[in-house]
């Protein structure tokens, strides 16, 4: 249903546009004032745990193209590292990797699910990028078959395509371990909330019905990861981030709760209130029952998967040509929700700040949850780059709506650098943005007008289904 998409029409149009001459246009290096310096660290072997977002996937798969420019590979180059290993998959990659096939609406679609194969897993030491997509937190220190986790309920591969064989660690923990590091970043958690988000709180971390990992649990558990990576590294120095908000990110944040008139691309208004006609979902009230009724649009999330279903005009009013039928709650996070998420993200970051205050000598803090939140009302131009966090346009977020571009990784990287250059007395350079790649992967069709986005949950699969499959 069109009316569905029209609402920031314009603001995609424009927004495309810069996008795209952003990406083509010539750019000058950026020069560094003073002397690079490491100043404290020692990154003769840096190694990065984690999950997607370490591993550099982006848009439905992980892919070699992509994988150049994760955060940990760009801090590498930026610190003069020149061994720094990855599980590189030759490109399209593994997962379905989302493309436009036609800018006119624009439609998006997906190359096969296992496109690529990896590149270099003849390797005889652990990977320095131990990020694996699809990890939560217990899965670093878990040793179990990794194998074993490429069927169900997990259906994840990477955990195989990254580790590989216990011989080289059972866990990513110990892998990380038995290269003797001197330099660790650690970014992992998200997951243990995003599952929960992403399936409008229908699948948390133990599967249908839960929520996000228990804050005790997370708290326990991210104690054991960090004491066990202190006592077996005890001269590295480490970089750890915290854990962004959803509100930060296009999944979440792109489709309106709200009908939209197509002619007008504003939201149709009650002639009676004059206020905008608010989509009819399933929701919770404010002691977590389940109910039909209207969408809160002030607080409740549309989620980017939902687009098929009000397309058809499920969640629409019969007033104003819908089905009249509630939008399903895996589609919609609500306030009841919101809740439970906010509460999990500020309990984990609680715990990985107060790990990381405890060792000021050893551990430099990323804040990515203020970062990403300020990124969000104001987006950041550097070096003649514009992003944004809007969905496509932004340059900032892929396809999925919720890992980064090249760009974006690079945009992470710098924040991890700007922390650990303040903790350690470094003065690693930035990454010149301007010299990556935009990664918004367009298949070889013709432009067109551009309008609201043609995405289906198909395509959106592979990147969802990898947060949402859990059991341990």
């Amino acid at each position: 249903m069109k009316s569905i998409r029209s609402n920031i029409v314009s603001a995609l149009a424009v927004g495309l546009v810069a996008f795209v001459v952003a990406s083509c246009g010539d750019f000058k290096k950026s020069s560094v004032v003073n002397p690079p310096s490491n100043g404290s660290v020692d990154f003769s072997m840096y190694v990065s745990l984690g999950n997607s977002l370490t591993a550099g996937y982006q848009g439905g798969a992980l892919y070699e193209s992509a994988q150049e420019y994760s955060y940990p590979a760009e801090i590498a180059k930026q610190a003069g590292v020149t061994q720094f290993e990855q599980p590189l998959i030759s490109d399209p990659g593994i997962g379905g990797r989302m493309k436009i096939l036609n800018l006119s609406g624009p439609v998006i679609g997906e190359d096969p699910a296992i496109g690529g194969a990896p590149l270099n897993s003849g390797l005889t030491r652990p990977y320095n990028n131990l990020g694996v997509p699809g990890a939560v937190l217990y899965d670093m220190i878990d040793t179990s078959s990794f194998a074993a986790k490429a069927g169900p309920p997990r259906n994840n591969p990477f955990f195989q395509i990254v580790l590989r064989s216990a011989a080289l660690g059972n866990s990513p923990v110990a892998q990380a371990l038995a290269l003797h590091p001197t330099f660790v970043s650690v970014w992992i958690g998200a997951n243990d909330v995003l599952g929960y988000a992403t399936s409008g709180g229908t699948v948390g971390t133990l599967g249908p019905g839960t929520g996000p990992t228990n804050v005790a649990t997370f708290t326990a558990l991210y104690d054991q990861m960090m004491s066990t990576l202190l006592a077996g590294a005890p001269n590295a120095k480490f970089v750890v981030a915290n854990i962004p908000d959803v509100a930060a990110v296009p999944f979440f944040t792109t489709v309106p709760a709200v009908v939209v008139n197509p002619a007008t691309q504003q939201p149709v208004l009650n002639p009676q209130t004059g206020q905008p006609i608010p989509l009819i979902v399933y929701r919770h009230d404010a002691s977590g029952n389940l109910y039909a009724g209207p969408a809160d649009p002030q607080h409740d999330f549309i989620l980017l998967t939902a687009l098929d279903s009000l397309e058809a005009g499920v969640g629409i009013p019969t007033a104003v040509g819908g089905t009249g039928r509630p939008l399903p709650n895996q589609f919609v996070l609500d306030s009841y929700e919101i809740g439970i998420t906010e509460q999990a993200i500020q309990g984990y970051n609680q715990a990985i700040g107060a790990f990381a205050a405890s060792h000021p000598d050893k551990i430099a803090l990323v804040d990515a949850y203020a970062v990403f939140n300020q990124f969000a009302k104001t987006g950041d131009v550097e070096q003649g780059v514009d992003l944004t966090n809007s969905y496509i346009t932004g340059g900032f977020f892929g396809l999925d709506g919720i890992h980064p571009t090249s760009q974006g990784y690079a945009f992470v990287a710098n924040i991890f650098i700007q922390a650990i250059n303040k903790q350690f007395g470094a003065n690693i350079p930035i990454v010149p943005i301007s010299l990556v790649p935009s990664s918004i992967v367009l298949a070889p069709t013709g432009l067109g007008k551009v309008l609201w986005p043609d995405v289906h949950y198909s395509a959106l699969k592979p990147a969802i289904e990898l947060l949402q499959a859990r059991s341990y």
